[in-house]
């Protein structure tokens, strides 16, 4: 096998350290309907459960896989960040997708009563302006996807939570294109 896969991590314990298994409840539609990020998981009442599709599980799942990679990604981007504030809006859009991660795995339980399998993250090494590219075409990408899967989905749940995503998709690529724009205009001062 060429990638290693496993049951899905959760972001809630450091690495290296083993983690207990918690079961919370399952959210139900009830506590679901107003997803929005980046606000913490609320209390989940006891209503009717919910459920999907086999396509939508698989859908949810590439995308659990799509915010588990990225924050590897980030999460070694972060070390060359060139100044302080860039770090700490890059730490903030790493603990958004931690968050994202979550409630797409929070959800997946809910709708399947299973956990998912998620592969190890590829950790690309590029230098800091590559890098800053690809997060920026990775967070456009992203938020293209998930605004055309919240339009399709016919699960309320899952079109509330993609549409929050995409919204912070769309504001992390922003964040990443005005840091391409500084460095850019800073090389260009140096010259």
């Amino acid at each position: 096998m060429l990638f290693k896969k496993r049951s899905a991590p959760s972001f809630q314990t450091p690495p290296g350290q083993t983690q207990p298994i918690i079961r919370q409840p399952p959210p139900t539609q009830a506590s679901l309907q107003g997803l929005s990020s980046p606000r913490p998981p609320n209390q989940h009442s006891a209503t009717a459960p919910i459920s999907g599709s086999k396509e939508q599980l698989e859908e949810l799942q590439s995308f659990m896989q799509l915010s588990y990679q990225t924050v590897a990604n980030y999460e070694l981007l972060i070390q060359q960040m060139p100044t302080q504030h860039v770090a700490s809006t890059l730490t903030t859009t790493i603990e958004e997708e931690k968050y994202h991660y979550q409630m797409m795995l929070q959800l997946y339980t809910a709708l399947s009563n299973k956990e998912p399998t998620i592969t190890e993250a590829i950790v690309y090494r590029n230098g800091y302006m590559p890098a800053l590219k690809k997060a920026f075409e990775q967070e456009q990408k992203a938020a293209a996807l998930f605004e055309n899967a919240a339009r399709s989905s016919s699960v309320p749940q899952l079109r509330n939570l993609y549409a929050s995503i995409a919204r912070d998709q769309q504001r992390h690529a922003l964040w990443f294109l005005s840091y391409l724009t500084i460095y850019r205009d800073n090389k260009n001062e140096k010259s």
